[in-house]
């Protein structure tokens, strides 16, 4: 063979082998672009099936009779001095140290007019097990069953003997004593508490609080902002002062 023909012999190998790495680098390109849209596609069907779940029944889900627009039990005159607004879990422990706390004074603002207060509960503790739900459920079974101020005895009733994060916790029995020792009829809120008649408006509770920016629980609002303080104690000092 010339010299000339394994020139262009080795011309023609360089050029295969260019082709060939250039198909070869085209197909990477287009699989990575692949896994990048895949991996968008189930990171945006992962949300949706998410927020799906975390609002799945939607905003039709059925709302207890005079439950508020945000998801909430208020007890207070309307134009109170001062808007409380406490997001909470049942199974939190610290919101059962707030409760302690400044559950009389935020009892004797209301009564002497200087507050509206609204507890607005959530299931942010489910990893726990299922009392986060059953107990915001029968908060709501409760109110529609009764109204507002038995659902409040209800709440305080449930802080008073609440159970260990991660202890064993009651079942729907125990919620129901709870709510005729606050004073509901066990005939009307028996069933709601045993089927989770409310489940679907706490779960829209959890998401709207979440959408809200309440990363943990007890949130509360003064008058519309954050009451400061980098312990509970202090958070309950001033949320007091506030209320003067």
């Amino acid at each position: 063979m010339s010299k000339r023909n394994k020139a262009a012999e080795r011309a023609a190998r360089a050029a295969a082998l260019r082709a060939e790495q250039e198909r070869q680098e085209r197909m990477r390109r287009n699989l990575t672009i692949g896994a990048v849209v895949a991996g968008i596609v189930i990171i945006i069907a992962g949300g949706f099936f998410i927020q799906s779940q975390r609002d799945s029944t939607g905003d039709d889900a059925a709302a207890p009779a005079g439950a508020t627009a945000e998801y909430g039990v208020a007890v207070g005159e309307e134009g109170a001095t001062h808007e409380v607004v406490i997001y909470e879990d049942f199974l939190c422990p610290v919101c059962g140290v707030l409760e302690n706390e400044v559950g009389d004074a935020l009892t004797a603002a209301v009564e002497e007019g200087r507050a509206r207060v609204e507890f607005r509960p959530v299931n942010f503790l489910s990893r726990y097990g299922d009392f986060s739900m059953d107990a915001a459920n029968a908060f709501a079974v409760v109110l529609d069953a009764e109204g507002p101020e038995v659902a409040k005895e209800f709440h305080d009733a449930v802080y008073a003997d609440q159970p260990a994060e991660d202890g064993d916790h009651p079942g729907s029995e125990w919620l129901i004593e709870k709510a005729v020792e606050a004073g509901a009829s066990e005939e009307a809120v028996t069933a709601g508490i045993e089927d989770g008649a409310f489940e679907g408006w706490v779960d829209n509770a959890t998401g709207a609080a979440s959408e809200a920016g309440v990363t943990g629980t007890p949130t509360v609002l003064l008058d519309g902002e954050p009451v400061p303080g980098s312990t509970i104690g202090e958070v309950a000092a001033n949320l007091e002062a506030g209320l003067q």
